[in-house]
This record gives C-alpha cells, structure tokens and sequence, in this order.
C-alpha cells in the first residue's frame, strides 16, 4: 500500500472540470481524478477547515464513522478499470465500495491517511519532478494536453 497526500486541486482549462492531485507520499509520483463540483466543494472545506452551519453529507458521515466504530477506518484507492476509479471504505471487517473523491473528502475529515494500491499507483501514476515549480508546470503540461475523454465517462463517474 502507498500513502498519498492531497497535493492540489487544478481546473483543467479546455472543460473546465475540477482535476484532485494526490501526491505519493514518499515519493514522486501522482494521482489525476477527475472530480465533480460538488466533492471538489467538500475537499475544499475540509482542506481550509470551514465548518458548514449544518453537516453536509461528508461532514454527516465522518461523525458516525467516529461515533460508532471502534477501529481506526481505512480510505484506500483501490484500481482504474477502463477510466473509472474505485476505492473502498474499509470499517473493520467490511469493506464498502466508494468513488475515490468521496474517500478523500471523508478521510480529511476523520482524519486518516489516503492508501492506495501499489498497483493503481504504478499504473496510473504520473512521475513528476522533485522541484514544486517544475511539478506545477509538468502538470500545467498534463493538463493542457489531456481530455477527459482519457479517463472514461466523466467526472460524475470517475472520481
């Protein structure tokens, strides 16, 4: 298993659509998901600490996981098959399919750390270089030439 860290969220300039970079913990490699406006939201938050007035269904969610389970829950990314990303919600002995932005945006709320399989991270992952200037401009360069065709039916879907 390899830990990952959310590094950013980018807009990819052609669509528009919201891009999650998660950044290979000890190492150079990432992960690109496509996401949708509504998980880029809870991302967000969660990142800058914003308390919503009333739970929204992220922030519902991370309360009874905390209130009801016993053992600490695993977020893990688990495979891409034909562009779409899967994950699990793992609560001691189940383990619940999830949409991978949805796992983020749950696990920077409990929080516990973003797993995933080695893998999803050798297949999909994209090696950028060490310096943050140049891993910015390399992605820069991904997104300017990627289509989200590239990674199957949508952001809805995908992430």
């Amino acid at each position: 298993m390899v830990l990952l860290e959310v590094a950013e969220i980018r807009t990819e300039p052609v669509s528009g659509a919201a891009v999650l970079l998660l950044r290979e913990a000890d190492g150079r490699r990432h992960l690109a998901l496509w996401i949708a406006d509504p998980e880029k939201t809870a991302i967000m938050d969660a990142i800058n600490e914003r308390e919503p007035v009333r739970p929204f269904t992220h922030d519902l969610l991370a309360r009874v996981i905390a209130l009801l389970c016993e053992e600490e829950p695993q977020c893990i990314i688990t495979k891409v098959e034909d562009g779409i990303w899967f994950g699990e919600l793992v609560l001691g002995d189940m383990h619940i399919d999830a949409r991978p932005s949805d796992l983020v945006a749950l696990a920077l709320r409990l929080p516990v750390p973003i797993w995933c399989s080695d893998e999803v991270i050798s297949t999909a992952g994209i090696l950028l270089d060490a310096g943050p200037e140049d891993a910015v401009e390399e992605f820069r360069h991904f997104l300017d030439n990627v289509s989200p065709d590239d990674f199957g039916p949508g952001p809805s879907t995908s992430g």
